[in-house]
């Protein structure tokens, strides 16, 4: 698994480092804003746990640059939801947590159908998505904060239309760090829409 976080991270950044470099008449920049929900795809291997999906939402900034190959650095909160079961007491025991985060995104990506310069544009992207969380809420579960895995690295894959200054944005984000500390195994993943405007 380490090999490919590794592949990853240096196909990502390679891109993302291409796009930086466009230069010239050829180089297009913008700085954008966003907000949109998320749904929460929490996979554990451990047989007595088990999360539903519920849904949140993530706002943020960006920075890209680039014509055909771009590269897109931003910020953003995001607030996810889930609801985690015990499965291994009599009743089970379930409750609803909720991880509020920082992260940072770093994408490279190809404008694939700039349809009229400047009004219409197809994109496609992918990149390494850093993450912390600072605030992971109590609940009724025999769970606490230091469970958790607060730092961690996933994988994003997207695709976004710009309209003159709107932009609509989906896409996966994959975990590839474990989300836990105690022993538990499970991976972090998500669904995500954003709505914004780019300047």
């Amino acid at each position: 698994m380490t090999k490919w976080i590794f592949a990853f991270l240096f196909f990502s950044c390679f891109l993302f480092s291409s796009g930086v470099q466009a230069q010239g008449h050829y180089r297009n920049n913008a700085i954008g804003v966003y907000i949109g929900p998320n749904f929460s795809n929490i996979d554990i291997t451990s047989p007595q746990l088990n999360a539903d999906s519920k849904s949140g939402y993530q706002a943020g900034i960006y920075y890209r640059s680039g014509k055909f190959v771009y590269g897109q650095a931003g910020l953003q909160f995001q607030k996810m939801n889930s609801n985690f079961q015990m499965t291994d007491s009599t009743p089970d025991v379930s409750d609803d947590l909720t991880f509020k985060r920082i992260q940072l995104p770093l994408y490279g990506g190809l404008n694939l159908i700039p349809i009229i310069d400047g009004v219409i544009n197809i994109r496609v992207f992918a990149g390494p998505v850093i993450s912390y969380d600072f605030n992971i809420s109590e609940n009724d579960l025999p769970m606490y904060p230091e469970d958790f895995s607060r730092f961690r690295v996933e994988g994003a894959l997207g695709a976004g239309i710009d309209v003159l200054i709107f932009s609509l944005d989906g896409g996966y984000s994959f975990g590839l760090s474990n989300l836990f500390n105690d022993g538990l195994d499970g991976k972090c993943s998500y669904g995500f829409v954003n709505l914004g405007l780019k300047f």
